[in-house]
């Protein structure tokens, strides 16, 4: 989701900083071109670190063992995460 908004943002801020050759009196459109540009690039930097995070999650193993004592009577369980 952040990646599509900072690629979005990036696209669009190039276009007003580079393709629009208007002026808006009060307004500096060259100057919102770029804030929409780090904009973007900030999105895709959190993008970035959430996706890492996330495949770093997902890379982790849980190992159970599940001990029953020969009577029947004690149920040992055990998990590492490893």
């Amino acid at each position: 989701m952040f990646a599509v908004l900072g690629i979005v943002l990036i696209v669009a801020g190039a276009i007003i900083t580079f393709a629009v050759d208007r002026q808006a009196e009060g307004v500096d459109l060259e100057a919102i071109g770029w804030i929409l540009m780090a904009g973007g690039a900030l999105s895709l930097l959190v993008a970035a670190v959430v996706g890492a995070s996330w495949m770093s999650a997902r890379t982790s193993k849980v190992h159970s063992e599940r001990v029953v004592s020969p009577d029947g009577g004690h149920v040992v369980e055990d998990t590492h995460v490893a």
